[in-house]
């Protein structure tokens, strides 16, 4: 072992692991493990491992996710005190930055993979006696540090990369080393580029891959030693996922706010990535294939954790946030999040077309009615039923949200804007039952529906949206399969019976099918803390972000109902990019912080 990780590893025993300790980290009873005998504690090596999963953010209702389109125009918060609605309605504070929590636990599990990695002592330490089990273990522990490290600089990448008040585009620290941005010596660490920064997670994804089993699934026990591999490492990062992250990595690079002079070979190295995460749904994991495998034709249900949609997932969670977090008090709730007017208006019609087109059919007198079913799935309105998931017949719960009724805005835990979220609940859920029932919940990193987003995004760039030779997929029809699928109730898709707003958008060419699929990322991911990174890399001007978002104003008279949408609030940012938190700016002078945020340093 070297004198520099020695001096590592005692930093680390010396502070107790203030990080927090799991099983891996405690020590032995004794406490006797010192910088000479540190490998005789393979537990402890590999827990650098286990604590940088620990770390990986384990529910949509989080700054990391839910916020996301907060901060754009998909949703608002009741609270008027919440620090994400302070700083997307231009009132926050340096002292109060939400995103600095992010900033802090993406190093901090950068720091573990780097110990991890440290002069190979993760991959030559002996974890298990049997020396070709041993082999495994240590390749699959190697592939977890570079994929947790790509995941973590991505995820640092994707909230504070941007371009500087220098005017170039900026990316964030690079530490290969175990560097603990908590206590080191950070004054001379300075802003990589962008693409220094792109180029690290390629390199890191790359190095996972060699490591890493295809997917963490027991099919593959031909291959893969089921003690090690396979299913057993379910819910941790495979070589599916990695591909995923790489496609996810390249759509930002690629993106207009990222890619200035409109370079079509990032596009391109985006598509064949999505394209490669595509593959292997469809051909290693494809129902034809594998008894139970994924099946692209098949309902989706969020419920799943072993959905076989997923790439990776989370932790897994029991409890009843969701149901909590959204419902009005009315319900058991205290309606902390809840959708706009601008998240419904985007839903189209049952026909396919949007509600602004002149053959949707829509009626604003009875906005609701002949919507796309993904509609109904994701938001509560006025009249909405809670009908049991278990029991057809047993309506738990009426939204009323007109004025005067139970769930009105103004009210007590109520939604300022008439609508709830649907989207994630347990409908077997209810605050009144003798035994209150939860279900199983996740964050799903990376899954299917995203992938044909991304390719079609990337496709549609290159080649247009009907070219199906290029990458063997046309953008189109990576769309189509989206809007085909049937949805968790069995309720058809919008384009089951034919799509002519699909056909007539693709014809049209990229720069109108660029819109649908815009459209398609709005509706499919919303509430998954897509939309503002999404809004913001597809962005060339703070002004396309600066958004006024509005309410539904709902008047029962009689037999009469009147909806008239009405002024809710505004986004207001300075710029495009997320601040580079103060205290960071403060001990590292030569940060150049980005451009907007000049008062933040």
């Amino acid at each position: 072992m070297t004198i520099d990780m020695k001096k590592y590893i005692l930093l680390i025993l010396s502070l107790g692991f203030v990080f927090g300790c799991n099983d891996f980290l405690a020590p032995l009873p004794n406490g006797s493990y010192n910088e000479d005998n540190y490998e005789d504690y393979p537990d402890l090596i590999r827990g650098y491992v286990e604590k940088a999963y620990d770390l990986l953010p384990a529910s949509y209702v989080s700054t990391d996710y839910i916020a996301g389109d907060g901060l754009a125009d998909n949703m608002t918060w009741r609270s008027r005190t919440n620090a994400n609605y302070r700083f997307a309605t231009g009132s926050s504070l340096m002292s109060n930055y939400s995103h600095s929590s992010i900033y802090t636990r993406d190093y901090k599990g950068i720091y573990y993979c780097n110990l991890f990695l440290k002069d190979d002592i993760g991959k030559t330490t002996k974890y298990m006696l049997d020396e070709k089990l041993n082999a495994k273990l240590q390749n699959v522990l190697q592939g977890d540090a570079y994929a947790l490290r790509a995941w973590y600089l991505y995820d640092l990448l994707k909230f504070f990369g941007g371009r500087s008040t220098d005017g170039q585009m900026m990316g964030v620290p690079i530490f290969t080393e175990p560097i603990d941005p908590n206590n080191a010596d950070l004054s001379d660490v300075a802003r990589p580029t962008y693409e220094q920064c792109v180029d690290q997670i390629i390199k890191d994804i790359d190095s996972a891959l060699v490591y890493l089993p295809a997917a963490n699934r027991d099919f593959l026990k031909d291959q893969e030693l089921v003690p090690i591999t396979g299913a057993v490492r379910y819910r941790r990062f495979d070589g599916a996922g990695m591909l995923a992250l790489k496609a996810s990595v390249l759509l930002t690079w690629a993106s207009p706010a990222f890619n200035p002079y409109d370079d079509v070979s990032r596009w391109d190295a985006a598509a064949k990535a999505a394209k490669a995460a595509i593959d292997h749904k469809l051909l290693l994991e494809g129902a034809s294939s594998v008894p139970g495998g994924f099946d692209p034709k098949a309902s989706f249900m969020w419920k799943d954790p072993n959905s076989s949609e997923a790439y990776c997932v989370s932790q897994i969670k029991n409890n009843s946030t969701f149901e909590t977090s959204f419902y009005p008090q009315g319900f058991g709730g205290s309606s902390d999040y809840v959708p706009t007017q601008e998240l419904v208006d985007a839903f189209g019609m049952a026909n396919g077309y949007p509600i602004d087109h002149p053959k949707s059919g829509y009626d604003a007198a009875n906005p609701f009615k002949n919507r796309d079913p993904r509609f109904y799935a994701t938001i509560f309105y006025d009249g909405s039923q809670v009908v049991r998931n278990t029991n057809a017949s047993d309506v738990m719960y009426v939204f009323d949200t007109a004025e005067g009724g139970k769930d009105a805005p103004g009210l007590v835990n109520t939604s300022p804007t008439g609508y709830y979220i649907k989207k994630f609940v347990y409908l077997g859920w209810n605050k009144s039952d003798n035994t209150v029932s939860t279900a199983q919940s996740c964050v799903m990193y990376w899954r299917w529906t995203q992938m044909l987003l991304t390719f079609a995004e990337a496709a549609n760039q290159v080649v247009g949206p009907l070219d199906n030779s290029t990458y063997g997929m046309s953008a189109k029809e990576a769309v189509e399969m989206i809007r085909n699928r049937p949805l968790e109730d069995g309720t058809l898709g919008v384009g089951i019976n034919g799509d002519p707003y699909l056909e007539e958008q693709a014809v049209a060419g990229a720069q109108a099918f660029e819109k649908l699929i815009r459209s398609e990322w709005r509706v499919e991911t919303c509430f998954e803390g897509f939309r503002f990174h999404n809004v913001r890399r597809w962005a060339r001007s703070v002004d396309e972000i600066n958004k006024d978002l509005h309410a539904i104003k709902v008047v029962r008279e009689g037999i009469r109902t009147t909806y008239e949408v009405v002024p809710l609030e505004s986004r207001r940012y300075p710029s495009l990019w997320l601040p580079i938190p103060y205290m960071e700016i403060r001990k590292s002078p030569l940060m150049v912080q980005n451009e907007g945020w000049e008062s933040w340093k």
